[in-house]
């Protein structure tokens, strides 16, 4: 039935079964008809019109790889994008506010980095800690190592960490917690 209408007129809920197919033509009908509505509501969230972009894109690759998981019995279509364009904002003020605080203490240490410790076995302890930790870090398997470090020491929330990775939010939060497991349990001791 919606086979014979022209693009611009099939339903959106057919729109993303084709684009679960891997039709790009649907998928650009869709971008076409929700891009400004949703553009405008993480533009809102962020209040930064390039943040909004990458996060209007990361949405639109949710979609995309997505698309097959929209139930039309739990929402319409434009809800469900809605709900994902509204998470992928919230996720990135979450992680620059993470990234806030850790640049916050970075200007905090710089007085510490760049003076000479007041004792110098305290100077000399901050890189032992420093070596122990980097060693253990090279210890754990490398994907549980690239998931930590992506957590821990670049900002990102686990949903941006199993986009970046393409990988199973459900893996990539085993992988963290495998290797903050190892890490513990190699640490035990040492600091």
């Amino acid at each position: 039935m919606s086979e014979n209408l022209p693009m611009q007129e099939v339903p959106e809920s057919t729109l993303l079964q084709r684009v679960a197919g891997g039709d790009a033509r649907a998928f650009d009908q869709l971008y076409n008809r929700w891009s400004p509505m949703l553009y405008g509501l993480v533009c809102k969230i962020l209040d930064d019109p390039r943040e909004a972009e990458d996060a209007l894109q990361d949405g639109f690759l949710h979609v995309w790889h997505k698309a097959g998981s929209y139930d039309p019995n739990r929402s319409s279509p434009t809800t469900w994008a809605y709900m994902i364009f509204r998470n992928k904002a919230i996720d990135r003020l979450r992680s620059r506010a993470r990234h806030g605080r850790g640049m916050e203490r970075i200007a905090q240490e710089e007085p510490y980095q760049a003076a000479p410790a007041a004792d110098p076995d305290e100077g000399a302890e901050y890189q032992e800690r420093r070596r122990v930790v980097k060693a253990a870090l090279e210890s754990i398997a490398p994907d549980q190592r690239e998931a930590v470090t992506l957590a821990f020491f670049s900002g990102l929330t686990q949903t941006e960490i199993a986009e970046r990775l393409g990988a199973p939010l459900g893996t990539v939060k085993a992988r963290i917690r495998r290797g903050l497991l190892k890490l513990a349990d190699t640490l035990k001791g040492k600091l």
